[in-house]
């Protein structure tokens, strides 16, 4: 009997586990679509305010931004319930933005021969609340690569890789185009995908590092994997 009632005591348990992760798994999944949805209303708005009519370049453009952002939140929800306690030990982020590249690769179809590239160093590990942040920078970072990097529309490369660095996290990406100009300011300036970095770098407590050369740009975004992920705005400058 003592048996029995242990047995049934450890299935309770386990299936009061699996319970709280499915409700986790699904308030998360409905956070990060309403932040999609915000996204999207946004773009709507500026593209209202810009008052002019899109070509089917720019609007097939547009719709592959919003795309690529599901596709890496859906990207991001495989990995976990592929591997349903990684989450609670922790994401390996290398391992989720080698597939995110490759997922870009196959969808975006503006990425023409780019090639996108992932280097991991290993050790790579974020927590839940952090991974889906890091996971839409580093596709709002590649789309602006793809996008900027080669006005011309010549191939280019894009590498983004992740290393551990004492208590925190280094993530970069990296392009091989014309850089920025001299009178653009990442911190104040761009479009929606740059005001959509700096939100959910600040989210993250994070600090963001551009590095513009005579060739090619590269952004660092810094980490501390033990910053508490704070609810700020996103849009402090919302105008």
């Amino acid at each position: 009997m003592d048996v029995e009632r242990r047995d049934f005591g450890d299935a309770a348990v386990r299936h009061v586990g699996s319970d709280d992760r499915l409700s986790e798994a699904q308030h998360r999944i409905a956070n990060n679509l309403a932040l999609i949805a915000g996204y999207t209303r946004l773009q709507a708005t500026r593209l209202h305010k810009a008052g002019q009519p899109l070509s089917a370049r720019e609007a097939c453009i547009a719709l592959e931004e919003v795309a690529a952002r599901i596709e890496t939140v859906g990207e991001l929800h495989r990995l976990l319930s592929g591997a349903p306690g990684e989450d609670e030990d922790g994401i390996d982020l290398g391992r989720f933005l080698a597939k995110l590249c490759a997922s870009l690769m196959e969808t975006v179809s503006f990425a023409g021969d780019t090639v996108i590239m992932h280097k991991d160093a290993g050790g790579c590990m974020v927590r839940a609340d952090q991974a889906t942040p890091v996971a839409l920078i580093v596709s709002e970072l590649v789309t602006n690569a793809l996008k900027y990097a080669h006005p011309t529309g010549v191939a280019g490369r894009i590498q983004v890789s992740c290393r551990s660095v004492g208590g925190g996290l280094v993530v970069e990406v990296t392009d091989d185009g014309v850089g920025l100009s001299e009178t653009f300011d990442p911190h104040t300036d761009g479009g929606l995908g740059f005001r959509v970095v700096r939100g959910l770098a600040r989210q993250l407590g994070a600090k963001l590092v551009y590095e513009s050369g005579g060739i090619g740009l590269t952004v660092r975004l810094l980490l501390d994997v033990d910053e508490e992920h704070r609810v700020i705005p996103l849009w402090p400058d919302r105008g």
